[in-house]
């Protein structure tokens, strides 16, 4: 089911570009690239209207309608503030330097405000977590490992990483929080 998923997906963001500026419901033709990551919920400062049973087919196929959203290209993702982080994924496994933006940033620079996040993948994997404690483990919206971009079906478009090997108090970190395959962020 996941292999089918991600091919379905593949096929929505390849057509991505065409749906969007052929309808009334993107509020800017800012974007240089592809959409690849919407955040939801809680959003002072969006980039688009509602969702629309005309375009947005992967979110009303997993159930997700919004008001309004905010929405990033990579090119929006790698104009914020970059950090590098070193973390083993999976726990135990290779060591690996991941880049990109702070969770933190990310949802500042739209205005996102509250105090839980779902973070969803492609697959349809999907977890809650605090943002204080999100922001506290400091948490990165990867779009890099050891320099090179992730992929559809190679943990992108974006992926959610920790710096457990740079903090000694994330050593023990289990894997539930770190979401690969990310395109939707919700702030409650």
């Amino acid at each position: 089911m996941r292999n089918i998923l991600q091919i379905l997906m593949i096929g929505i963001i390849a057509a991505l570009p065409s749906m969007a500026f052929a309808t009334d419901v993107w509020r800017h033709g800012e974007f240089r690239g592809t959409v690849i990551l919407t955040v939801t919920g809680n959003v002072a400062l969006p980039t688009r209207d509602g969702s629309s049973a005309e375009v947005d087919k992967f979110f009303i196929f997993n159930d997700i309608t919004f008001d309004k959203a905010a929405q990033f290209d990579t090119a929006a993702l790698q104009a914020l503030p970059q950090v590098t982080v070193n973390a083993d994924f999976p726990k135990g496994g290779h060591v690996y330097s991941f880049e990109g933006p702070l969770l933190e940033s990310v949802l500042d620079s739209v205005g996102a405000t509250g105090d839980v996040v779902t973070i969803r993948a492609l697959d349809g994997y999907a977890v809650d977590i605090s943002l204080a404690d999100a922001y506290a483990a400091g948490a990165v919206v990867a779009l890099k490992r050891d320099g090179i971009p992730f992929a559809i079906g190679d943990f992108g478009p974006t992926h959610v990483v920790f710096p457990r090997v740079d903090r000694a108090g994330l050593a023990d970190m289990n894997d539930d929080w770190w979401v690969w395959s990310i395109y939707h962020i919700h702030v409650e």
